[in-house]
């Protein structure tokens, strides 16, 4: 009989995403802003001394020829003029250390790129939290608004006008709001269809860019896929490359790996690619064997760290879940980088704007930072075994 803590992995689903010669121009933009996650809000079971991170907080300019798009906004740095509900939520919960904006990003002009907020046809919210909506009003009424099913319903009269709502009624006014459904009767897309599992929306119309229905998280919450490369094969058939826009559908990579895909790695993989520096600096002693403590935690080694919360902060728990599975489909697949909103693991290892993150696959990227979340872990393993020896 099989080991079951020691499984070979399986061979993800097919994907099935249409083919096409078109791509788009992918920017990750950091705005320097850095939002504290609390582990007990976000993420289960609880390892005790892991305290949670100081996350980034990504958004993506995504270009279509001299179309431009942005997906998300992140925080904006005066966030005391969010709605008031917001406002104390952040204050009972978070700490924010305050970045800048993608707009003044955009209209400084030390990009080269001359593309400015007045260019950005569409915002794209993944969905109406504090962290992804920013300040819409530094954008003229020409740029529409783009969000996902129910979300006008759930944010629409703002503040001041409902004053227990998540967001403002600036954030609407003088702009077209336009909501998608994933439907056949959306007016801009004749039937719908599914990449993996997740139903699409074609949103240039070329299959460059797709945005996909991934509730859970939030009402009408949205995930990203953007082809970065498209090259035909020696077979003619069109081989291409995508960057997985992930959101909040989670908020640590342990949420997603190891998964039945992709296995946890061996002891000496793990102490290859997990840097001892790093971890050092966070209290451990430089001789600790981060692959060791590692395998030592996990039962099963083709099951993630984590799972979502039970809890407020992840409206619909079963849906949420559903959504993370559909995730690892992807995020098994060598023709996708996943990168979610507050990934830290991948901070110091790719490139942001202005420059693009369309050769993600050629630069190896993907490989080198797969198993980098785990050095936020491995300081709590040690303290916890640390503890266990003292008490024995």
């Amino acid at each position: 009989m099989q080991d079951q803590t020691n499984p070979d992995p399986l061979t993800p689903p097919e994907l099935r995403i249409p083919a096409s010669s078109s791509m788009v121009e992918v920017r990750v933009i950091d705005t320097n802003t850095l939002i504290h996650l609390n582990p007990k809000l976000f993420w289960q079971p609880h390892i005790a001394n892991f305290t949670g991170v100081y996350a980034p907080d990504y958004c993506f300019l995504v270009s279509n020829g001299e179309r431009h798009v942005l997906f998300d906004l992140g925080v904006r740095p005066d966030w005391h003029n969010y709605a008031p509900r917001v406002v104390s939520s952040i204050d009972a919960t978070t700490t924010i250390t305050v970045g800048t904006d993608v707009s003044s990003m955009l209209d400084s002009g030390k990009s080269g790129l001359g593309i400015r907020s007045k260019d950005i046809e569409a915002v794209i919210w993944s969905h109406n939290h504090f962290d992804h909506i920013g300040d819409m009003s530094r954008f003229p009424g020409t740029t529409r608004l783009v969000v996902g099913p129910g979300v006008r319903a759930a944010s629409w009269p703002g503040y001041p006008s409902n004053p227990d709502s998540l967001v403002l009624d600036a954030d609407a006014e003088g702009r077209v709001v336009q909501e998608l459904s994933f439907q056949s009767h959306d007016s801009r897309q004749a039937t719908p269809f599914k990449i993996g599992r997740f139903d699409a929306f074609d949103y240039f119309g070329d299959g460059s860019f797709y945005l996909l229905n991934a509730p859970g998280h939030a009402v009408g919450h949205l995930c990203g896929l953007a082809r970065t490369t498209s090259e035909p094969g020696q077979d003619g058939r069109i081989s291409s490359s995508f960057v997985f826009m992930g959101a909040d559908a989670c908020h640590h990579l342990g949420v997603l790996r190891p998964s039945v895909y992709m296995p946890i790695p061996t002891i000496d993989v793990l102490n290859a690619v997990i840097h001892v520096n790093t971890v050092a600096e966070r209290g451990v002693a430089p001789c600790i064997c981060p692959g060791e403590l590692l395998h030592e935690h996990m039962e099963y080694k083709d099951q993630p760290f984590f799972t979502v919360t039970r809890g407020p902060l992840f409206v619909d728990y079963d849906s949420a879940m559903d959504t993370v599975d559909k995730i690892k489909e992807l995020d098994a697949a060598e023709n996708v980088f996943v990168v979610m909103a507050h990934d830290l693991s991948i901070r110091d290892k790719i490139a942001f704007f202005p420059r693009t993150i369309n050769d993600w696959m050629s630069s190896g990227v993907k490989e080198e930072t797969r198993w980098l979340f785990c050095e936020d872990i491995v300081p709590a393993l040690a303290q916890n075994r640390a503890t266990r020896a003292r008490v024995l």
